[in-house]
């Protein structure tokens, strides 16, 4: 786990060219969870409050292991607010990761150091202090390849953006436990104090039950506050555990500024639980219509933003006068919003009268089906 930790710290340095680290940076500090198994779905909220922001900060909200292992978070850079989401390459992998989509914004290219991999960022998007963003991750199998996906809720505008997915030459790739937080300045600018919240962390399991994350380990990587090492200066300059209570309570983690220690190195922390199952807004498809093609039809829709993103999409096609179904197709692409639909193509074949499309969003309930008449 050390390992993996402090390759992940590096990995998110790769954005900016970084100089001798001396001893001034605040100290690295994680929240591991509890979700010791592998899941499907992996969720987390973050917030940098107005008084924990500092330049040249990660503030991680995910990070995992396995055959596929990345992080995700938010990152206050130069060039602005930024989310990041990468992968890490691994031994089992059959080819190189690819991305499969890019939402509005996301850029993505190789990184290297104590590690390689695929990284994904967008200063696009952006991100506000004192609003909470909820990062989302899903893995599907897609043959013997895996895809992984990573979604983003802002509080501000209540909508929902699929920020990348990646492509990766391993079969059934899922996220390890416990799921990691991290705290990182990557700058030596432990003058400068940053905060990171946490809360409402989720994982569904293999089985399909959810699990709340119900506890934290918090650590400050002690290897760094030697003398010498790169946080020696703020080996002391630092504090984790909960804040709030009850429906209200949330993790967080400082370091560097004025931050003073209230607990150990390390720590556990637990905020109490009571959801069976995150709480989001089924999908919605919207604007549904079809077009009349040399080949059959075209159909198009929209999502609603505010609710949640789609995950597959079902589409069937039915006879005229009749709610008998003549054939049904479910596609994993959470991007597509497009879909050819060939004719009968012979005289002996029912031909197509309406389609119904439903969709099953993000957390895999599936939607209220819209019917569209075929031109």
């Amino acid at each position: 786990m050390r390992h993996l930790l402090t390759l992940l710290a590096v990995a998110c340095t790769a954005a900016l060219p970084v100089t001798s680290w001396g001893q001034h940076a605040a100290p690295s500090s994680h929240m591991v969870f509890d979700d010791n198994f592998p899941g499907d779905i992996v969720i987390i909220s973050v917030r940098v409050p107005a008084d924990g922001e500092a330049v040249y900060t990660y503030y991680e909200g995910l990070g995992w292991r396995g055959t596929a292992a990345g992080y995700a978070g938010l990152q206050a850079h130069p060039r602005g607010h930024n989310f990041i989401c990468s992968v890490w390459d691994n031994p089992a992998h059959t080819a190189p990761i690819t991305a499969v989509h890019r939402g509005p914004g996301t850029k993505t290219e190789g990184f290297g150091g104590e590690g390689t991999g695929l990284k994904s960022w967008n200063f696009e998007l952006g991100w506000e202090v004192d609003a909470w963003y909820t990062l989302v991750g899903r893995t599907w199998s897609v043959g013997d390849h895996t895809q992984l996906g990573m979604w983003v809720h802002a509080e501000p505008t209540g909508e929902w953006t699929h920020l990348v997915t990646f492509d990766v030459a391993v079969a059934d790739a899922r996220f390890e436990g416990g799921t990691d937080a991290f705290l990182e300045d990557w700058l030596d600018t432990g003058s400068e104090g940053r905060t990171t919240n946490l809360r409402n962390g989720w994982k569904r399991k293999l089985d399909g039950q959810w699990y709340p994350f119900a506890a934290a380990r918090y650590s400050v990587n002690a290897w760094d506050l030697e003398p010498g090492k790169r946080s020696f200066a703020f080996r002391d300059v630092w504090d984790g555990g909960i804040r709030g209570e009850g429906d209200k309570a949330y993790y967080f983690m400082s370091a560097g500024g004025k931050a003073t220690p209230s607990t150990t190195n390390p720590s556990t922390h637990a905020v109490p639980r009571r959801e069976a199952e995150p709480a989001f807004p089924t999908a919605v498809l919207l604007d549904c219509r079809a077009m009349q093609t040399d080949q059959g039809w075209n159909l198009t829709w929209a999502c609603e933003p505010a609710a949640a993103p789609p995950h597959a999409f079902v589409l069937e096609t039915l006879g005229e006068g009749s709610n008998r179904v003549l054939t049904r197709e479910q596609v994993i692409e959470p991007h597509r919003r497009t879909w050819e639909i060939a004719s009968a193509g012979s005289a002996g074949k029912p031909q197509p009268t309406r389609v119904r499309l439903s969709c099953v969003d993000l957390f895999g309930r599936v939607s209220e089906p819209v019917d569209v008449a075929l031109p």
